[in-house]
């Protein structure tokens, strides 16, 4: 037994067994690599990681391999997800040496913790003949080596690419050239990019989702934005039998997922469903929401509450096969003479539509899984019994922003208090136990080794997101004073450079380097985040300095999201909704005007029990004269 096996995280217990003297980062690790002067192997992987296990068997649970490792190396071992600052700085490091990116994620740092080189998987014999090579190359040829990691270092300092901020009130329409510019980059056959393996990227469906409608579709985007909706609802990505999301396909056609299931896809995705729904009335999107939501509740949410990070792709040892199935399976549960339509709807064959002789279920249709809701709860029944892939039960607070967004986003479009009223408990088991009260320190996750891990720039920008979707809904002022709280941790723990936030907080350990993230991915990027959480809380409490610093980054970014808008697709949205098509935001005291009667006027609606007037429309950067019904308020929608 290594140095791991007081850790908390699911990852890093994997390793604990493992004959590599493996520590995790502390400390007492890199003092020790210093002091003995030894190069380190940091290795970063996360549990649902699939080839993180391949290289765990052939390389770190193999005697030669691991001999080779403690004589030469100090061996540090990262779950990504518990610390995302030092896979993005070491990640970062990696694609500066012109090496693709991925994981596992093996790097060689100095003592010093300076990068020199790195990869991802290797297989066995390479990893050995790699580990030969750097201990000679340590050996016969340190201050080159040294040399090198300085210069890798110092590139990674300041912010990631060159900003060049315009301003903001010169610019004229650019949304309408940029949806034209994403269009070329999707597939018109199956949606989505196109590479494969296909990654969906909620940042850019939801700005599909939230741009003018006109808009959309006078590009002829719409139909695009629907195609891969539909053919990731109908395909092997999306778990017909117990609902939610893989994290990816292997395929151009969303056929064969990569079988883990992540907290933070399906958290998105349930909120660009919703939103889709409420722009189609499509029951598709409305059916997947709802599945989705029973697949958190069922498979990822712990007793308090809160949602666990995720389901390995492997079950006994295979990859997918708690969610496959051959023929002589499917006919002994369901016989093929009695429901032949089940299985033509599913594409399921007796010779299996996937290796090995197994079937994934894959809808040849856009139908509803409720026209055979028998077969399907037949299946669920077997499939409940076989040994279920292993879960990451940490709980992550950006992961649980995202979904409690996502499920009050949910909850007011379907109209459907049951899901409000689970993601309004869920959103205040969040403010409970990760912003525990009269404690300044908000928490990246909840259990921990030997000490906190603190919030980093994402956890608060999501959870200020989700607050205030909760306050838009609810009205309740609890809410606005935690993301308030929110906004003073951010500016007291995230150094600033060209109005962009360090992802690492300073309240946690010292890194080689900040990291400014700034490209949405399938993730928006914190500072996306952090952007919107300003103009939000500018715009709520009338607070001058948050909006010019939600617009200061806005232009700090803009020039390189109309170069590469697929990767900067949530700071588009933002500008869209905040700058270029600005929605009318309503504020009206609900003591005096009823919510109900609202509805329907296309604008979002913010109930403010201490507003002086009656009603009050801002759109964009200006606000009109107060009304006193909801009459005036129509005519006055009417002129605009």
């Amino acid at each position: 037994m290594n140095q791991l096996q007081n850790q908390v995280s699911p990852y890093l217990l994997q390793h604990r067994n493992n004959p590599v003297d493996w520590f995790p980062w502390c400390e007492d690790a890199l003092s020790k690599a210093k002091t003995e002067n030894k190069p380190i192997i940091l290795s970063i992987g996360y549990a649902a990681c699939h080839w993180c296990h391949v290289m765990e068997h052939e390389s770190f649970e193999n005697l030669e391999v691991a001999e080779l490792m403690n004589s030469h190396f100090l061996c540090i071992k990262v779950d990504r997800e518990e610390r995302p600052d030092i896979d993005y700085i070491y990640m970062d490091a990696l694609h500066a040496m012109g090496l693709q990116g991925g994981w596992p994620l093996n790097v060689f740092l100095m003592p010093d913790q300076k990068p020199f080189y790195g990869g991802t998987y290797f297989p066995k014999a390479n990893w050995i003949q790699l580990l030969n090579s750097i201990q000679r190359a340590f050996s016969e040829h340190q201050t080159e080596l040294q040399q090198s990691a300085d210069g890798f270092a110092a590139n990674l300092q300041g912010t990631d690419v060159g900003l060049y901020p315009l301003e903001l009130t010169n610019i004229g329409p650019l949304i309408p050239s940029i949806l034209a510019k994403i269009k070329t980059g999707l597939d018109p056959v199956f949606g989505g990019t196109h590479k494969a393996p296909k990654f969906p990227i909620p940042s850019l469906m939801l700005l599909l989702e939230q741009v003018p409608e006109k808009l959309l579709m006078d590009i002829e985007l719409d139909s695009l934005a629907d195609l891969q909706l539909t053919k990731m609802a109908s395909g092997g990505i999306f778990d017909q039998v117990g609902g939610g999301f893989s994290r990816y396909s292997v395929d151009s056609e969303w056929f064969c997922p990569h079988f883990e299931k992540m907290l933070y896809d399906n958290g998105q995705l349930i909120r660009v469903y919703a939103l889709a729904f409420q722009r189609t009335n499509n029951p598709v999107y409305k059916e997947v929401v709802k599945q989705s939501i029973d697949f958190l509740n069922r498979e990822l949410k712990g007793e308090n509450d809160i949602f666990y990070a995720s389901l390995d792709a492997d079950s006994e040892g295979v990859e997918g096969l708690f969610y496959v199935w051959t023929f002589e399976e499917l006919n002994a549960i369901i016989p093929y003479n009695k429901h032949s339509d089940f299985y033509k709807a599913y594409s399921l064959s007796k010779l299996g539509n996937w290796e090995h002789g197994y079937n994934i279920l894959f809808k040849k249709d856009a139908l509803l899984n409720d026209l055979y809701q028998a077969e399907i709860t037949a299946l669920h029944q077997v499939r409940s019994k076989r040994v279920r892939p292993a879960t990451d039960n940490k709980q992550l607070l950006a992961w649980n922003a995202y979904t409690s967004l996502g499920l009050l986003e949910a909850g007011a479009i379907l109209k459907d208090e049951m899901i409000l009223d689970g993601a309004f408990k869920h959103l205040n088991q969040l403010i409970s136990a990760f912003v525990p009260f009269g404690q300044e320190n908000v928490l990246h996750q909840l259990a921990f080794s030997d000490k906190p891990i603190y919030a980093f720039l994402d956890d608060k920008a999501a959870l200020g997101l989700a607050l205030v979707k909760a306050f838009e809904l609810s009205g309740k002022e609890e809410y606005l004073k935690v993301a308030r709280q929110l906004i003073m941790q951010i500016e007291a723990s995230h150094t600033k450079q060209h109005a962009l936030f360090n992802f690492h907080s300073n309240q946690n350990d010292t890194l080689i380097a900040p990291k400014f993230e700034i490209l949405d991915s399938v993730c928006p990027s914190a500072n996306s985040m952090v952007c919107e959480l300003y103009l939000w809380m500018g715009f709520l409490d009338a607070n001058v300095a948050c909006t010019l610093q939600g617009k200061d980054m806005l232009a700090a970014i803009l020039e390189q999201a109309q170069a590469n808008p697929i990767y900067f697709a949530n700071w588009l949205r933002v500008y869209s909704t905040w700058i270029e098509n600005p929605k009318a935001i309503i504020k009206f005291n609900p003591v005096r005007i009823k919510r109900s009667d609202l509805i329907g006027l296309n604008a979002i609606l913010i109930p403010m029990h201490e507003l002086k007037e009656n009603i009050l429309v801002c759109i964009g950067d200006h606000c009109l004269a107060p009304c006193e019904d909801v009459d005036s308020l129509k005519k006055q929608l009417a002129t605009i």
